[in-house]
């Protein structure tokens, strides 16, 4: 399980450094000094994980007859990926020279750091292999446990202030860039979690100190890394891909509103079908059979083109019912055009059915009180309004009086 982690971890590095190596290639000669820093970052970060791995770094000090060879080595990457962190951040925020200035104090730092952990390593020569639980193994040993407190303490701070640095520069990112933003905050609280890590390991060696036994805590602290590296490669990528995330949302948003709309069309057209079915459309590829806006818009235009030959006209008394009920109902201005509208054309398929000639005064209407208040609303916006009031319990009931009154004045 150990290994499975750790292997995965690393190849999550990797793909980000080949994410960012592509990007330093297309970047002008200008941008890339910001770049560089995190393809180094990913450079050191990827051995450590596979020297982590007890596959691998169990292997390593086999093969070179030093034991625990690996996990120092794997320290010394973590303190060149302290460093490649802070120059990351320090280039994204400053100008090349001034972050320059401020790189070469890190990296003389850190060199030191590394140039103290390998003698300390050499005085204190640990014979036995612990490559699993070495800070447990050897928290008591000199030289050993100053090299696991001076290395661990390094890293607390250097990641503490990539974890600062990234939250105070996500709150001064411009409005227009809110991946970056996201990214910066993303990255801050993955490398927050990667810092318990150090936290977990300096509590465990400083209690050991007072016979505390936390050897379970330095055992597990590594794995909490493994943890951080979703984290951390989704927020130094995110600014990049984020912006396709917003406009996938948005085309997802767009196909929901119009299979919504597909379907409350679907009582309208399924009466109008009967005008005309040859004039249907058939899809001829497979977009125009799945895509949802495609079947939309043509469900829009055959809706129109049997309105067209149907010509509803104006029946006064169908007009007068829906007057009626509106009345009653209270209904409002646009509410009451898209009930006049569906009766009309209901009244007008109810004529047709039973053979009455069409009215030759043209088409129905399609202004009305809607266009007025909603100058651009659109034909699919308008033909949804009246198939609601299509299927609606008012045109049936408006129809009914109308029929009723018809029936009167016949007598």
């Amino acid at each position: 399980m150990a290994d499975a982690q750790y292997l995965l971890s690393a190849l999550g590095v990797l793909a980000l450094l080949a994410h960012k190596y592509r990007a330093f290639r297309q970047a002008p000669p200008e941008r890339r000094a910001a770049v560089l820093p995190i393809c180094l970052a990913c450079v050191t970060a990827a051995p450590a994980f596979l020297l982590l791995a007890p596959v691998v770094g169990v292997n390593v000090d086999r093969l070179t007859g030093v034991p625990n060879l690996s996990v120092v080595l794997a320290y010394g990457f973590g303190v060149g990926f302290v460093a490649a962190n802070q120059a990351m951040l320090l280039y994204w925020r400053h100008p090349p020279a001034r972050a320059w200035r401020t790189t070469r104090r890190v990296l003389v730092a850190c060199g030191l750091v590394l140039a103290a952990m390998v003698v300390l390593f050499a005085l204190g020569a640990p014979g036995e292999e612990h490559h699993g639980d070495f800070p447990a193994a050897f928290a008591d040993t000199p030289y050993l446990a100053e090299l696991l407190v001076l290395y661990h303490v390094t890293y607390l701070v250097g990641m503490l202030n990539v974890v600062r640095l990234c939250w105070r520069w996500a709150d001064e990112t411009p409005p227009d860039q809110p991946w970056l933003r996201r990214g910066l905050r993303l990255n801050a609280v993955g490398v927050l979690i990667g810092s318990a890590y150090a936290v977990m390991v300096l509590v465990a060696v400083i209690g050991s100190w007072f016979d505390a036994r936390l050897d379970g805590w330095c055992v597990a602290a590594p794995r909490t890394l493994t943890l951080a590296v979703p984290v951390v490669v989704v927020g130094a990528s995110i600014a990049a891909w984020g912006p396709r995330l917003s406009a996938f949302t948005e085309r997802v948003a767009r196909a929901r509103e119009a299979v919504g709309d597909y379907v409350r069309l679907r009582p309208l057209w399924r009466e109008l079908r009967a005008v005309d079915p040859a004039m249907r459309h058939v899809p001829a590829t497979l977009r125009e059979r799945f895509d949802p806006e495609h079947r939309l818009f043509w469900r829009v235009i055959e809706i129109n083109d049997w309105l067209h030959q149907l010509r509803a006209g104006r029946d006064p008394a169908v007009a007068d019912a829906v007057g009626r009920r509106a009345a009653e109902l209270r209904l409002a201005e646009d509410e009451v055009w898209a009930v006049t509208e569906a009766a009309q054309i209901k009244a007008a398929l109810v004529a047709r059915a039973r053979g009455a000639a069409a009215d030759d005064d043209g088409p129905a209407d399609q202004d009305g009180p809607l266009q007025a208040k909603h100058a651009f609303a659109s034909e699919r916006t308008r033909l949804v309004v009246v198939a609601r009031a299509f299927a609606g319990p008012v045109v049936a009931a408006a129809l009914a009086d109308a029929d009723r009154t018809d029936a009167v004045t016949r007598r």
